[in-house]
């Protein structure tokens, strides 16, 4: 492995690379040359697509809410099949009779087939029931596609009211004990797409016989009766006003066999996935968190990642897409279970690499070979521990961020000064939200700084808010408590991906790249997976979450490599783990080479790891200095991470530019939205020509996939040796 170099003639490259040994980033896994090169000049030149289960690369191809089409026109077939349209006499004006449609003439009236109910009497064998649910079912309201009736309703006063939608109450059927009648009947009021459950009635009730109290209750299709479950106590809805001029919920019915979970694609340009769900939660007007997702995705790329969401029809989704900047959803179905977090298979991408010199176009294909043959290291990413660190940092920390550290005063129990820090200003801040910080740091005023920072900054605010309560000044403890609990967990996740990576390291220096050894830790297949397809496995995993499974009880399962493993190669490099440090893991402990001057020697990885956290940040990880156990590592099972990293289906290809303000890769973004494309050409596939001959400036197109958790910024470093640089226009 080759040691990032100490010495350069440019300082800010010095300290970026001091930076980076500061998070464990300390080698390579060949000793080639880098490059150097800008990525993320635009959004278009950083693209990522989620890889799903089976696979296939994520991609948006259809905005309309096809599968709602589909539905309708199965609708509109049931309708046909149950209903029939009527002529009646214009000089007769009952009201009452069946379910006139919106859309017919005022002489017209939409009834249902009498061949519906023969055939309901055959299963319900009572006489009254089928005249009572002909009156029901041609009641404007209860079937599906029909709207109730205006009705002029008394106010509390006397004096009448405005017209409002009528309350339809559910229709409760003749008592029965068969439990196979029932079943019959409640299959009978699938075919309207009309709710029903079973009550059991009082025995006082019109309907009650005999003791035989459980009866079928059918809910009209607008909602207007009672809910399921609703209490039955009349009394309290009389005597409470809230409930006098309570309108009643005439949404229509979520159709009996669709599954209750739309899934779509997203594709966001410039977004953070927090931001761009929270927009579209607010036009939905609804909570951001019903979005369900397998994955965040990076801000400054154009990602493309399924997203669920609980009991909502694609066609409202579809709406968004006139009102949503930098956001196109589309690709809609129904699915039985939601996403959540690592169900994908990783992620492709398309990366840009621009203002590549010329006469290093040889370095960059070694370099791809190389990266093909051998990989890289599987470090976790400078990303993992936030890229906005503190202005008050020393040069040398100002390329990585401060999350590990605050997870470090977390287990510390310091939580003064890990507010503090939270608190500081940041380098890639905006000036306003620096001056904002700078002016509480002076003042303290807590209130004042609430009106000045901004309401995305969900971290800062939560601990102001409640330092602006009376009395909790003082109260750090409570302030980060008061942080949403995803973010609280980041923090003790990046101290523990610092010790990941600084171990990482040690063991790679003493025993190479793409090795395996005595004392190593390797993943195995799980006896009960094999011979079973990934769909089965799938499942199996679905059922782990659907049971609530904690994290640390579904671990991979790893052994110890033994003297005997290496001997018969009985295992890949690429098998070989290492423990993300938790209470629930195992840790390798390595036998010492020769070199190390003591032949019995065994490096013990647990003590490695024990003896970085405390020698380096004071940290125990087995003893808590503090009552409070979401910032105890007692509270975090662990992990295993592969400890070599090789990038699948690597490809690069050279294209020649003039204008860096052009988009040089094609998007998902491109097929609808409009964009003005200066010094590209187009062929007939639509796909952009911008390699020109005459084009002055070199740029390297890579494309590649890697598995969830793995990070595309590292294979950058590999190949350019940490050269590469993110665009900035400061």
């Amino acid at each position: 492995p080759k040691s990032i170099p100490t010495v350069s003639a440019n300082n800010n490259q010095k300290n970026i690379q001091e930076g980076e040994h500061a998070i464990g980033l300390e080698l390579f896994a060949n000793t080639l040359s880098g490059f150097p090169a800008i990525f993320k000049t635009l959004n278009s030149d950083f693209i990522v697509q989620e890889i799903t289960e089976s696979g296939e690369v994520c991609s948006l191809t259809e905005l309309e809410p096809l599968v709602d089409r589909e539905l309708e026109r199965k609708e509109k077939a049931m309708l046909e099949n149950t209903t029939v349209t009527k002529i009646i006499e214009e000089d007769d004006n009952d009201d009452d009779r069946g379910g006139g449609d919106a859309n017919e003439s005022s002489n017209n009236v939409v009834v249902v087939k009498e061949e519906i109910f023969e055939e309901f009497k055959k299963i319900s064998g009572s006489e009254e029931d089928v005249e009572r649910l002909r009156a029901f079912l041609n009641t404007p309201g209860v079937r599906r596609g029909t709207q109730p009736l205006l009705q002029v309703l008394e106010d509390g006063d006397g004096d009448g009211g405005e017209g409002k939608i009528g309350i339809l109450e559910p229709l409760v059927l003749a008592p029965s004990k068969d439990k196979e009648h029932r079943k019959q009947l409640h299959a009978f009021f699938r075919q309207f797409q009309l709710d029903t459950d079973s009550v059991t009635l009082d025995n006082g009730h019109p309907n009650a016989t005999n003791g035989q109290n459980l009866c079928i209750r059918v809910h009209p299709s607008s909602g207007g009766g009672k809910k399921r479950g609703a209490r039955d106590d009349d009394n309290k809805s009389k005597n409470n006003k809230r409930h006098k001029k309570a309108t009643p919920d005439t949404r229509p019915k979520w159709p009996a066999d669709l599954p209750t979970t739309l899934q779509f694609v997203m594709c966001k340009s410039g977004r953070d996935t927090t931001d761009a769900l929270n927009q579209l939660g607010n036009l939905l007007k609804c909570n951001p968190k019903r979005f369900q997702i397998a994955g965040t995705k990076d801000k400054r790329a154009v990602t493309t990642q399924r997203i669920s969401v609980y009991k909502y029809r694609a066609y409202r989704l579809a709406s968004l897409n006139k009102a949503c900047k930098d956001i196109k959803i589309g690709n809609f179905t129904y699915v039985e279970r939601p996403l959540y977090f690592g169900k994908s298979m990783g992620n492709a991408f398309i990366i840009c690499l621009r203002n590549i010199d010329e006469r290093l176009k040889e370095t960059v294909i070694a370099g791809i070979n190389a990266l093909r043959e051998t990989g890289t290291i599987n470090y976790f990413g400078a990303q993992r521990f936030g890229n906005v660190s503190s202005t008050t940092q020393d040069a040398s920390e100002t390329s990585t961020g401060t999350t590990h550290k605050i997870g470090a005063l977390l287990l510390n129990g310091k939580f003064k000064e890990a507010v503090d820090v939270i608190l500081q200003p940041k380098m890639k801040e905006s000036t306003k939200i620096k001056q904002a910080k700078e002016k509480y740091l002076e003042t303290k005023d807590a209130q004042e700084a609430l009106r000045t920072i901004p309401r995305f900054m969900h971290i800062e605010r939560a601990i102001l808010e409640v330092q602006a309560a009376k009395g909790r000044e003082n109260d750090f403890c409570g302030q980060l408590t008061a942080i949403p609990s995803k973010m609280k967990r980041m923090y003790i996740n990046a101290y523990q991906s610092y010790l990941w990576n600084k171990v990482a390291s040690e063991r790679v220096r003493k025993f190479g790249i793409n090795t395996v050894v005595e004392g190593d830790l390797v993943a195995i297949i799980d006896d009960e997976d094999n011979g079973k397809t990934a769909e089965e496995i799938q499942k199996h995993s679905d059922e782990a979450y659907d049971k609530g499974l904690k994290r640390g009880e579904n671990l991979k399962k790893v052994k110890l490599v033994t003297a005997e493993d290496v001997s018969k190669n009985a295992f890949d490099p690429s098998d070989v783990v290492l423990p993300v440090p938790g209470h629930a893991v195992i840790y390798p402990s390595w036998a010492a080479t020769k070199a190390d001057g003591e032949d019995d020697k065994t490096l013990d990885g647990k003590a490695l790891f024990h003896e970085l956290a405390m020698n380096k940040d004071g940290v125990d990880l087995e003893l808590t200095k503090h009552s409070i156990m979401e910032f105890s590592m007692r509270s975090y099972p662990g992990d295993y991470r592969r400890l070599f990293l090789k990038p699948k289906d690597l490809e690069c290809e050279f294209m020649r530019y003039d204008d860096s303000k052009i988009d040089l890769l094609k998007t998902d973004m491109d097929a609808f939205v409009k964009k003005n494309m200066k010094n590209t050409d187009e062929d007939d596939d639509g796909d952009k020509k911008v390699e020109k001959k005459g084009g002055k400036l070199l740029a390297a197109k890579l494309s590649f996939k890697l598995g969830a958790g793995n990070y595309a910024t590292m294979i950058l470093r590999e190949l350019t040796k940490a050269q590469a640089r993110e665009y900035s226009s400061h």
